[in-house]
């Protein structure tokens, strides 16, 4: 696409043949389609749980919470170094078996009557067991859940027989990444709970349209160029359950003293963005191979946008706890070091990013206001709101394809 505004041009590829530019928006804020939300789309989609590497060695847990089911989710390690997903409770009364946020055992035992199950999920412990009439142990393991390992993230399915392999369900992205994590650790953890829709609350992490204007105290030209004046995407693709998009890097970015002197004795991370080998990229970081590229923002449906750069990545999760109450988390990523350059200049990352990540967030809240006043009966969006276009055609297709599973069969 060219314009006369503007010299750059956006590639776009996938099918945008059933994509809206129009929806009708307030309809999807009532307490009615949220219900309606979670039957099709959270209880029958490829959820992204976790990152592994926060499970690097055997023994490794994480507890993690799923709102829209009301599920908390074990997620561990086993002595077999198997990453394994269970659903938190006790297979005696359905206590919460583990109340820790994360830790590393080898087995894990109900606070409640000290019953004890191995970190792979067999009950290996019952006190009193005498008086158990009938109980197989052998039948009474943890309750796991679908689960699946991709590039360091582990996704959940909560349906009993899901419809897609993961792989499946990612479709072509699914092996243009392999790698592109390696070497990384968490450097950051944010989470914060907003009264706002979780569709809007995804839907602002994937357009750019607003970076020149909410972002122009903090980072005001990390992104663009004389050429690029309204920072357009170098690349935008959508897919079934998955759209991305490649963002322009600003050659001109006018360093700050901070990053000149922690970039040069450093790996460079936001918000400067520095010419590298290509070639070492993932097929699927920077799919188009643009020149000047900054970073990529993938939508993986329903509810996670994941963001790969040259040296770092973000996870982004936006999980409703009701229609109209949102918790995000963020987890940021970066090479594990024990150089005090790179621990410093890190930092530094994650205080920046975190500034540009309050002016989104402060968005999110007046912008739910606004759309379930009933005010506004629908939004109209751009070409480069597309990944939003491709979000609700995501949904609409899930509960439709539940819909039509519902019906009665015909004798």
């Amino acid at each position: 696409m060219t314009t006369a505004e503007n010299k750059s041009f956006t590639v776009f590829k996938g099918d945008t043949s059933r994509l809206r530019n129009v929806i009708p928006i307030a309809e999807r804020m009532t307490p009615e389609f949220h219900q309606t939300e979670k039957a099709a789309i959270f209880r029958r989609s490829w959820l992204v749980a976790a990152s592994a590497l926060d499970l690097k060695k055997k023994g490794d847990y994480l507890v993690t919470d799923i709102p829209p089911l009301k599920a908390s989710l074990l997620i561990v390690r086993g002595q077999d170094d198997r990453i394994r997903v269970f659903h938190n409770v006790c297979r005696h009364r359905g206590e919460k078996l583990v109340r820790d946020a994360n830790g590393c055992r080898r087995a894990f035992t109900c606070g409640f009557h000290a019953w004890t199950f191995a970190n792979t999920g067999e009950l290996i412990g019952v006190t009193d067991a005498t008086q158990f009439c009938g109980l197989d142990k052998s039948t009474h393991g943890l309750i796991p859940v679908n689960s699946e390992v991709w590039e360091n993230i582990v996704f959940v399915n909560f349906d009993p027989n899901p419809r897609q392999t993961l792989a499946e369900w990612l479709g072509p992205i699914h092996d243009q990444y392999k790698g592109f994590s390696d070497g990384r650790t968490k450097i950051a953890d944010h989470r914060v709970v907003l009264k706002t829709n979780w569709n809007l609350a995804v839907n602002a992490f994937c357009e750019g349209y607003h970076n020149l204007y909410i972002h122009r105290n903090t980072v005001p030209d990390y992104q663009g160029s004389g050429s690029n004046p309204n920072r357009h995407r170098a690349y935008i693709e959508v897919g079934d359950h998955f759209a991305r998009y490649s963002a322009h890097g600003n050659p001109n970015h006018k360093a700050t003293p901070a990053e000149d002197i922690l970039y040069t004795a450093s790996r460079p991370m936001f918000p400067s963005f520095i010419k590298f080998d290509m070639d070492k990229l993932a097929p699927g970081v920077n799919p188009s191979r643009f020149h000047q590229w900054a970073f990529d923002i993938v939508h993986l449906v329903p509810n996670v946008v994941l963001g790969p750069q040259a040296n770092t990545h973000s996870l982004m999760w936006f999980w409703p706890i009701d229609h109209e109450t949102t918790d995000v988390r963020v987890q940021r990523f970066a090479f594990q070091t024990d150089r005090p350059a790179d621990r410093i200049a890190q930092q530094y990352a994650i205080v920046r990013g975190r500034e540009v990540l309050r002016e989104d967030l402060a968005t999110m809240e007046t912008n739910y206001l606004g759309v379930s006043s009933g005010a506004l009966p629908h939004i109209f969006l751009s070409q480069q709101e597309m990944l939003i276009q491709n979000h609700y055609r995501a949904a609409d297709d899930l509960i439709a394809e539940r819909n039509v599973h519902a019906l009665p069969k015909v004798a």
